[in-house]
């Protein structure tokens, strides 16, 4: 039966997960000393590092399109300047520049405080708790880049400190100072004062700076894509600076969008106050004037007749003057789209076209971002540009509006005037006296109404002025999450963790990667269509001249009995003896060592077995046995001995014989190839039972490739932790090509206390341990490192 039709050794799994483990439970001191390294580290960075606090405040905005807050119906209606926010503007206009620049004024957050602190040097101070309060004027880039140190002596005077230690002076509370770090005041809060000598470090930013980062920090999201209602959330090392940040934040932004309300209606006051003005002492003149003609023509009362026409042209002058305001309006407005000016104009708040009104809500809330992006954006930007191009349509469509209602305005007017006409042609049918009456009263009458109509809008302004209220509502006050967001415990710990295992198992895996030695047998049966026929262990040390006792029971004889007893299972093409070629990839990976003690194993079966000491440059098998070599195969291939000649018995065993390799030749691949060893293999064939040639490394010399050709079986040899890796390939090339018949591979200096290269699996492991301590060769108990590693 041909080797390569059956597979001595079972497969194993391609992942064997005890043989990872111990892999790398060989080392368990590294990852012992390695996690303790990092857990200190970790324990360290925790306990040195100053924790960031997230703060967190819910705001609701009123947006109809997203179902907003719900109103007093009344006050809606007095709401004349209201308008609709879009939740995604008023978002962007909570993080914009002018809020931060505000807040950071009003609360004065360039100046942080700082005391000594119990675990670090120095701890800021919470917002409003410090002693003392500095402020600034002009500073210099020496107050941005050291630290200033206040030594409160008592609540009269203070001491100046650089970051060295070096006074600058003993200074009162409240007195202006100018030195390096520029000009400043600093005061003394008498309520939280603690106790003298008490020393508080102050640290200057600048104010761009500060207000940049908090753009960059402050985090606005929507907490429900339908709703409107935004969630803040800003982190900070003391919570209280970040709950005032919010709070202040939220003011500004309150007072702003009441501020805008408060201008519209401001501005529409002041246009109707300047209208009322003018028809208030043009209304007196034309009084004074019904008085006079009265009592000049002693006329106490009109006619029927003349007061009916009175009161119809009174109602067509009233129509006529809304038609005339209107006009005047829409003239506003085209002024207000000729000009530059941003914001809504006092014109186009009266006016009554709901078309119009809502394309000038559209224009002024496209004014506002177009402000935006040009203060954050540069010149081409393309949001910039859309917003210009959006702006000049809404234009182009407010212009298109205002011509054709001033066209319908213009036809309104002209009806009315044509109707005004027909009314004074019959006034005329009245007496002069009458007639010029009227007139005059008609006069009285449109000035009466204009000031009607402007008296009401005023009023109507006034109510919605004082009843104006925010679009938007605190739903809940800033408050601090209790536990730090920065640094997180659980994350820092589980990075040293992993940190702690992946340092070592790196380095265990990098040192494999960088070994260039064979270390288990799966390197070796990696390569297609080779298998590992045997292991051989680690020879003990107590056996000194290679020769082992065969008889006994220890692992390593067991071994050679179990390689013995599976040469049956691999056939041969002589019908009596086996012809065993041994070879390797280089030198001492042990092929004299395998072919003594394989022999001998065979040889105590009562087998006939001859060992030919084929490597005739370096050999060691005459010198392991204690064989002289005065004649050997080097002398029968030159013809100067017979087959007789060259046999000689060995002192291991009756039935163990030795041909020697005889003195060393000059050219052993010619000798090797001259015909005379084909005859020797033939005389050998019918005299023992097996042949076992122990030939140079066929990595080297190419004697083994030309002896392959009278063997029956190869052992390829291949040695733990000494064959190069380079050296598979060459494995793989001899077991394509066919060079040798039956090429099978003997593992060889195992050592199996090293169960973390894959040998705790298969008989190898298993018999080694289980197997040594069942027959008590083991007198020394392992210890459970040994095991382990």
């Amino acid at each position: 039966m041909n080797s390569n039709d059956l597979n001595l050794w079972e497969k194993e799994e391609d992942f064997d997960i005890r043989v990872f483990f111990m892999k790398y439970l060989r080392y368990w001191y590294w990852f012992f000393i390695s996690l303790a390294i990092t857990g200190i580290w970790a324990f360290l960075y925790l306990r040195y590092t100053t924790p960031i606090y997230q703060v967190n405040s819910i705001l609701l905005i009123k947006d109809e399109k997203k179902g907003g807050m719900a109103g007093n119906d009344v006050l809606k209606d007095l709401e004349l300047f209201s308008g609709n926010k879009i939740v995604e503007n008023e978002m962007e206009v909570l993080k914009s520049r002018s809020l931060m620049e505000k807040v950071v004024n009003e609360l004065n957050l360039t100046v942080s405080y700082f005391q000594e602190g119990a675990i670090r040097d120095y701890d800021e101070i919470a917002f409003g708790s410090s002693p003392i309060w500095v402020q600034h004027g002009k500073l210099t880039p020496v107050a941005y880049e050291e630290p200033l140190f206040v030594k409160i002596l008592n609540k009269q005077k203070y001491e100046l400190l650089n970051e060295y230690g070096q006074s600058k002076g003993v200074f009162q509370y409240s007195q202006n100072i100018k030195s390096e770090f520029g000009t400043f005041r600093v005061f003394l809060h008498d309520s939280l004062y603690r106790k003298d000598n008490d020393l508080i470090k102050v640290t200057f930013a600048p104010k761009e700076g500060l207000v940049q980062m908090y753009q960059g920090s402050l985090q606005v999201e929507l907490l429900n894509q339908k709703s409107s209602v935004l969630k803040l959330t800003i982190e900070d090392a003391v919570p209280s600076k970040g709950k005032a940040f919010l709070s202040k934040l939220l003011e500004a932004y309150t007072f702003s969008a009441l501020s805008d309300k408060n201008r519209e209606a401001s501005n529409t006051i002041q246009f109707i106050d300047e209208r009322l003005k003018l028809i208030t002492n043009e209304l007196g003149d034309v009084e004074k004037d019904v008085e006079v003609y009265k009592s000049s023509q002693g006329i106490t009362d009109l006619s029927v007749e003349a007061n009916l026409f009175l009161e119809k042209v009174k109602d067509n002058d009233s129509k006529l003057n809304e038609v005339d305001i209107q006009l005047k309006v829409l003239d506003g407005v085209e002024s207000y789209l000729r000009s530059s000016q941003t914001g809504v104009a006092p014109a186009t708040l009266m006016v009554s076209d709901p078309v119009l009104t809502g394309l000038l809500s559209k224009l002024n809330e496209l004014d506002i971002q177009k402000e935006k992006y040009a203060r954050t954006t540069q010149a081409g930007n393309p949001l910039l540009e859309t917003v210009n191009t959006q702006i000049a349509n809404i234009k182009g469509a407010i212009r298109e509006n205002i011509a054709n209602q001033k066209q319908g305005l213009v036809v309104t007017r002209n009806s009315l005037k044509n109707l005004n006409n027909r009314f004074e042609s019959s006034i005329r049918t009245i007496p002069k006296k009458e007639r010029e009456f009227v007139n005059i009263k008609r006069q009285q009458g449109i000035k009466e109404s204009l000031y009607l109509l402007l008296l009401q809008k005023r009023e109507e302004t006034a109510i919605s002025y004082a009843s104006t209220v925010t679009d938007s509502r605190v739903v809940d006050d800033p408050y601090t999450v209790s536990n730090p967001v920065k640094p997180k415990r659980s994350v820092i710990y589980a990075i040293a963790l992993l940190v702690g295992l992946v340092i070592p198992a790196a380095v265990i895996n990098g040192k494999d990667l960088i070994y260039n030695k064979i270390q288990s047998r799966k390197e070796i049966e990696a390569v297609n269509g080779i298998t590992v026929f045997g292991e051989i262990a680690k020879k003990p040390k107590e056996v000194q001249d290679n020769i082992l006792d065969l008889t006994s029971k220890s692992f390593i004889s067991e071994q050679f009995r179990i390689l013995r007893t599976n040469l049956q299972y691999i056939g041969t093409t002589h019908e009596k003896s086996k012809t065993i070629l041994l070879t390797s990839s280089i030198s001492g990976e042990g092929k004299s060592f395998v072919s003594i003690n394989l022999a001998a194993s065979i040889a105590l079966l009562d087998k006939k077995v001859v060992i030919l000491e084929l490597d005739l440059r370096k050999p060691k098998v005459s010198k392991y046995l204690g064989i002289a070599e005065d004649k050997g195969i080097s002398n029968y291939l030159i013809g100067q001995a017979t087959e007789e000649e060259l046999v000689k018995r060995s002192s291991i065993s009756d039935n163990l014989y030795v041909i020697p390799c005889g003195p060393v030749p000059p050219n052993p691949a010619e000798l090797l190839s001259n015909g005379r060893f084909e005859k020797l293999m033939s005389f050998l064939k019918t005299e023992y039972d097996y042949i076992i040639l122990d030939t140079p490394p066929v990595g080297l010399v190419t004697d083994a490739v030309i002896l392959s050709q009278y063997t029956d079986i190869c052992f390829y040899l291949v040695r733990h932790e000494f064959t190069p890796k380079s050296y598979i390939n060459l494995l793989a090339d001899l077991k394509k090509s066919g060079k040798f018949k039956s090429l099978n591979v003997i593992f060889n200096g195992v050592d199996y206390s090293n169960s973390s290269y894959g040998y705790g699996y298969g008989y190898g492991y298993g018999y080694g341990y289980g197997y040594t301590y069942a027959y008590g060769e083991e007198k020394k108990k392992k210890k459970w490192w040994n095991v382990l590693g």
